[in-house]
């Protein structure tokens, strides 16, 4: 049997990973989604922007139910741009667009992507990083709350 856990993370990347001018966003950055820590992976050779990275978060508290737990995991969206592109900040604004856009839950409607593991998201705000500290790129933080029943094991 497949980890939900799993499931899940998997599921938002490949969300992610329809961020192309194919499907009407901006920028071609869902060709470039990766799963780790933006730090790591920007050091890596060959690194290409626009970048996407799904690094943990901190999850909310667990809410117990009838034999099973309402998981709320988080995780950290991160996009980030080359700090070479001229006018990088507006590189920036497209990404951070194409990034709510594609996470923009709809009121009472269960997500077509997530399902049948994600119930809802929540999205929290979004923080603005500059270039420095040895890494030349520009970045966007997203935390989100992929909500999800994990049902008990009964002996």
């Amino acid at each position: 049997m497949a980890n939900k856990l799993t499931l899940i993370r998997h599921a938002l990347l490949a969300r992610l990973g329809t961020i192309t001018p194919a499907n009407d966003y901006r920028t071609e950055a869902g060709a470039n989604v990766r799963s780790g820590w933006l730090n790591e992976l920007v050091k890596e050779k060959g690194s290409a922007f626009p970048l996407i990275v799904v690094q943990p978060g901190r999850d909310q508290a667990p809410t117990p139910g009838p034999g099973a737990l309402k998981l709320v995991r988080g995780y950290e969206i991160v996009g980030a741009v080359s700090t070479q592109v001229e006018d990088y900040e507006a590189v920036l604004d497209e990404l951070e667009l194409d990034l709510l856009q594609a996470l923009t839950p709809i009121p009472g409607v269960l997500l077509p992507w997530g399902r049948p593991h994600i119930s809802s998201i929540t999205l929290g705000a979004p923080t603005h990083y500059p270039p420095g500290d040895g890494m030349n790129a520009a970045a966007v933080l997203i935390p989100i709350y992929l909500h999800t029943v994990i049902e008990g094991r009964i002996p």
